[in-house]
């Protein structure tokens, strides 16, 4: 099933704003997908944890290394082979771990990982990532030191959540 609905442009807004407000709209299409995920032209985006499956996952298979047997991974790979336009990335929580995975094994695509968010990666690095972002408050991406750290919330749902990155 190949996907090509174009996300239109937000107006009236700066373009950073621009940049995650795409950013959240392709995401939200993903989280309402069967398949978790939304293509818009050469970037697919990945939805994060929706559900008991994806939490078995998280504790089960990411915390060990093993990203490549979750479902989320198998259902990302089964879209990237169907759509061999996707060059781009884009995801949120558990799928920033899926997208750094697909990055790997697939080294022929040159996937560019564009847009992280709330990732549960363990960085303790100097160096920030242009590309992650995470909310101050956000206990699951709390060890994400390379991710650039915009706005937060007491609210723990809030904080990892992928909007209010403007």
């Amino acid at each position: 099933m190949k996907y090509n609905k174009q996300i239109p442009l937000v107006k009236n807004i700066g373009l950073q704003n621009n940049f995650h407000k795409k950013k959240q709209l392709g995401l939200n299409k993903a989280y309402a997908s069967d398949t978790a995920t939304h293509i818009d032209g050469d970037t697919l985006y990945i939805a994060g944890t929706r559900n008991m499956r994806d939490w078995y996952d998280d504790f089960t298979k990411l915390l060990f290394g093993l990203t490549k047997y979750a479902h989320r991974y198998k259902q990302a790979d089964e879209v990237l082979k169907q759509n061999p336009q996707v060059k781009k990335m884009v995801g949120h929580s558990l799928s920033t771990s899926v997208s750094d995975e697909l990055r790997k094994q697939h080294p022929e695509k040159q996937l560019e990982l564009k847009a992280l968010y709330a990732s549960p990666f363990i960085d303790f690095g100097s160096k920030t990532h242009e590309n992650r972002w995470r909310h101050r408050g956000d206990l699951i991406s709390m060890f994400d030191k390379g991710a650039q750290v915009v706005g937060g919330s007491f609210n723990p749902l809030q904080a990892h959540g992928y909007e209010n990155y403007d």
